[in-house]
């Protein structure tokens, strides 16, 4: 059964999966947002103008090459992140996406949103080394030619969104960490022992440097280090004066939330009610907008206060249930079309659940409990908690279960050799 494993393709993932949505650098950052909020998974890629170029005389994206990926929370952390930005937000969703896809890079160091493409016959073992020797949380691997074909009329064209080739945008499929670690696990969990049964203190997975803010702080604080839990795959953690772990500020909830009023919630409230907007964003309550209005009003943000206003009456206006294909179509062709709107849920997305929904674990829990944990949640890490007084003391993520995985693997390879 293991050698059966071990012979597994990058391909044999990829099954049923949506393709990949690529966009050319000039893709402005609203654009951009419309395909996420219409897209099946939870992110878009951004090639640079020399790989653009390389599309648009009808090449494929080159073996090794790095691909910027952005989500709804990177575009949350640009808007937030820069003082002009945050002055001037409409201005910011204007501008092309390639800048949003440099503060990506810049804001989480060298590897931070990058997505490695690979070919289709890589064996699963050499994907795994792929992802860790480059720090990279996703890759881009290219659909066969009838695949790509059966999956054309999936594609959804977004206004203002135009791939460099259109051939490109629905040639590759994504498999992040956590798709490879559900196929691992879902295998055969017989093949990991007696390392699953292991703890994961006793495995050296419990990182102590994790990203926190406490309930009080101001929410714009936990911009950087937000960034900084995407590039890593966790999230933020939200704890209590005693350290206590009392929810988090997770990138992939974030894909649900209307962008222009999160953002306005970001610059106005602490991180605390920054969560309770979260948890109630698809309807919030009139007194919290209130609140936010006010309070950016006293900042003297009236440019993010007017931008939340203007998604408020784009969401005012979409009808509950569209009568006719050409209203739905004129939703997404703005940029606040589809606000307020769940997204719908893929193989590769975060499902929609409250802030105060965290995996956590102890030190003393077993690794594939806590595997269970993080899959169930669909997130890429589990938060540790000491068992008597639920403090956080660390994380267990993705990256650092693979790497213990791929050992565990090479080791029984090895050995059938």
């Amino acid at each position: 059964m293991a050698a059966s494993l071990l012979s597994h393709v990058v391909s044999d993932l990829c099954i049923g999966k949506p393709p990949a949505r690529v966009l050319p650098p000039s893709t402005p950052v609203a654009a951009a947002l419309a395909a996420l909020r219409t897209g099946d998974d939870p992110f878009v890629f951004v090639v640079d103008a020399d790989e653009a170029l390389r599309q648009s005389r009808g090449k494929k994206i080159a073996a090794g090459c790095v691909v910027v990926k952005v989500s709804v929370a990177d575009v949350l952390c640009y808007v937030c992140g820069d003082a002009d930005n945050l002055s001037d937000p409409a201005a910011a969703l204007g501008r092309p996406v390639s800048a949003l896809a440099a503060a990506v890079h810049a804001g989480g160091g060298d590897h931070h949103g990058a997505a490695l493409r690979v070919d289709s016959h890589t064996s699963l073992l050499d994907a795994i080394d792929a992802l860790l020797s480059n720090d990279a949380q996703t890759l881009l691997v290219p659909l066969h030619a009838h695949a790509a074909r059966s999956r054309k009329h999936h594609h959804v064209h977004v206004s203002g969104c135009s791939p460099a080739n259109p051939a490109a945008a629905t040639d590759y499929c994504v498999l992040t960490r956590e798709d490879i670690v559900r196929h691992l696990f879902s295998y055969s969990i017989s093949l990991f022992a007696p390392v699953a049964a292991r703890t994961v203190a006793s495995l050296g997975l419990v990182r102590r440097d994790v990203h926190a803010v406490h309930a009080d702080d101001d929410a714009l604080d936990a911009i950087p280090l937000l960034r900084r839990s995407i590039a890593d795959g966790t999230a933020v953690a939200v704890v209590a004066d005693d350290d206590a772990l009392v929810g988090e500020i997770c990138p992939g909830v974030l894909g649900s939330c209307d962008i222009e009023s999160a953002s306005a919630a970001f610059a106005a409230l602490s991180a605390g009610d920054v969560m309770t907007y979260i948890d109630c964003s698809l309807s919030p309550p009139e007194f919290l907008l209130r609140s936010i209005r006010a309070q950016l009003k006293g900042r003297g943000m009236d440019a993010m206060a007017d931008l939340m206003d203007a998604a408020d009456d784009a969401a005012s206006s979409l009808p509950l249930s569209p009568s006719s294909s050409s209203s739905a179509s004129s939703d997404e062709d703005s940029p606040f079309g589809r606000a307020r709107r769940a997204r719908r849920s893929s193989s590769g997305s975060f499902r929609w659940r409250s802030t105060k929904d965290v995996a956590a674990c102890h030190a003393g829990s077993s690794l594939v409990a806590v595997m269970a944990q993080a899959l169930a949640h669909r997130v890429g890490y589990v938060w540790v908690v000491d068992e008597v007084s639920g403090a956080l003391t660390g994380v267990v993520s993705f990256a650092d279960v693979l790497a213990v995985l791929r050992e565990h693997l090479r080791a029984g390879d090895t050995q059938m050799n």
